[in-house]
């Protein structure tokens, strides 16, 4: 679900898991992150400064994990672009969605148990709860779209 079109750079909401709520992906056409002009280093700190904020401001959110891992692209044979992973994290057990959300591994890699069934992170929300969250996102989200 797209949160946000800017001139160089999407933000898609990761509406298929909320392991981490606001869990978002930062993207674009280039190929490579050394192929980036400096203007386009420049919308994707601004979109990053606004992630943070909107997630502070409605998920009372610690600290936030902004990864650009490409490998999966080579794996499947596909052209790679450039994307980030944008996951917030909480020290703190949050109400959501009337859900008591923790977050198992705060403090550690992220990626360090998301391939083992029995220690990953759980995704607890339903795919209305996901629409929720991800309004309640659109809703506080303040740059403006250029489409």
């Amino acid at each position: 679900m797209e949160l946000y079109k800017g001139k160089y750079w999407e933000v898609i909401f990761v509406d298929w898991c909320q392991e981490f709520p606001g869990q978002c992906i930062v993207s674009c056409e280039k190929e490579s992150l050394s192929d980036l002009s400096n203007e386009e280093w420049v919308e994707l700190g601004i979109i990053e400064k606004e992630l943070e904020r909107v997630c502070k401001k409605l998920f009372q959110t610690s600290m936030f994990n902004f990864a650009c891992l490409m490998n999966n692209a080579y794996k499947d044979g596909e052209t790679p672009h450039v994307h980030f992973q944008f996951i917030p994290r909480y020290q703190s057990k949050v109400l959501l969605c009337e859900k008591t959300y923790k977050d198992r591994h705060f403090g550690y890699n992220f990626w360090k148990w998301a391939n083992s069934k029995l220690k990953r992170q759980k995704d607890i929300f339903t795919k209305t709860e996901k629409l929720e969250i991800f309004q309640m996102m659109q809703n506080e989200f303040a740059l403006e779209e250029t489409k």
